[in-house]
């Protein structure tokens, strides 16, 4: 875990506080060490809610008017989806924003760390308003091509389509399909953590989905140049 956090500060940026309008959201990326392998945790969003219902993602959302910065944004959403409170996690680093549905969007990601006795132990409290599910998976299995290859597939919105990278994971029994930007995030995560690359093809996502990636460049250094 120790390498993966040191690796990832090392893409870091400083964070400064809101200074404008400007539409923002964070995520938390929550890493924790379960068995001596480095997992991170995602929630499946509740059906019921009117924008990407049932997709998982990480904790997190939209900037509230008394946040301060994207990390209080990422521990406020977090402790109100899965009710872990912000001193049970460290927060280690900011990522670079990305600039996400045609520049509509400045999403920041958090890079998070709880400790294993009480990651492992804590009972998650999920709003259910928002959350149908809360689950943890190896970091390691965005990069994997086995047990089941990520697919490729063309997701239809409203102004614009764009492919996206699946991964069909389980956690206790249960299904989840994880893709778009919550995809290229864990791999990206993935690959500047554990500094490897994919054994599969890694397609980059859509200018339309991702307008400006600051992390483009990095991964290019570990895997080369990805498909576009």
């Amino acid at each position: 875990m120790e390498d993966i956090i040191e690796s990832l500060k090392k893409v870091s940026v400083v964070q400064e506080p809101y200074k404008n309008d400007e539409k923002c959201a964070s995520v938390l990326v929550l890493l924790c060490e379960v068995a001596g392998t480095c997992h991170v945790l995602l929630n499946k969003r509740s059906e019921n809610l009117r924008r990407h219902p049932g997709q998982v993602c990480f904790p997190g959302g939209m900037r509230d008017s008394a946040d301060t910065d994207v990390v209080d944004t990422a521990l406020r959403e977090c402790e109100e989806e899965i009710g872990l409170g912000r001193d049970n996690i460290t927060v280690t680093c900011v990522l670079p924003t990305l600039k996400v549905y045609q520049k509509t969007l400045h999403l920041t990601p958090v890079i998070g760390t709880v400790a294993p006795d009480l990651f492992n132990t804590f009972q998650f409290t999920k709003n259910t308003a928002e959350v149908a599910d809360i689950f943890h998976v190896p970091l390691s299995v965005f990069l994997q091509e086995s047990p089941t290859p990520p697919l490729i597939s063309h997701i239809v919105e409203p102004k614009e389509g764009f492919d996206t990278h699946h991964f069909n994971v389980t956690h206790e029994n249960k299904a989840f399909d994880v893709m778009g930007i919550t995809a290229h995030l864990s791999i990206c995560v993935a690959i500047l953590g554990l500094q490897r690359n994919p054994e599969y093809s890694y397609r980059l996502p859509s200018a339309y989905l991702i307008v400006a990636d600051p992390f483009k460049e990095y991964i290019m250094q570990i895997v080369g140049t990805p498909t576009d």
